[in-house]
């Protein structure tokens, strides 16, 4: 019951981004930053307005940020940037269990 919860809160989230830039902070309680979000797309729109394709994607990359903040508490460099670490991360080289062995004189 609780994975349909989050199914449905998550699909709730990203309704809401597309009616308001930061409705998914908004929705986590997270109030400063749910405004922070709506005022920075709404800036980004203002200030690219002459160019309707960058201010859409503009106001896009915020939606996403608001809503990846909302879901995974990262925002969507950070979230970039882990999941980058997690490819590029060498693995732990095995701790020996036992004493070397040594070569017969």
């Amino acid at each position: 019951m609780s994975d349909t919860q989050s199914i449905l809160g998550n699909g709730l989230k990203l309704v809401g981004e597309v009616v308001v830039p930061g409705a998914s902070e908004l929705l986590e309680g997270r109030i400063g930053s749910g405004l922070l979000h709506t005022f920075a797309a709404a800036g980004a729109g203002l200030l690219l307005g002459g160019t309707p394709v960058l201010a859409g994607l503009a106001v896009l990359a915020v939606c996403a940020n608001s809503y990846s903040r909302s879901v995974s508490g990262q925002g969507i460099v950070g979230a970039a940037i882990d999941q980058s670490k997690s490819y590029t991360t060498p693995a732990e080289p095995a701790a020996a269990t036992s004493a070397p062995r040594r070569s017969a004189p």
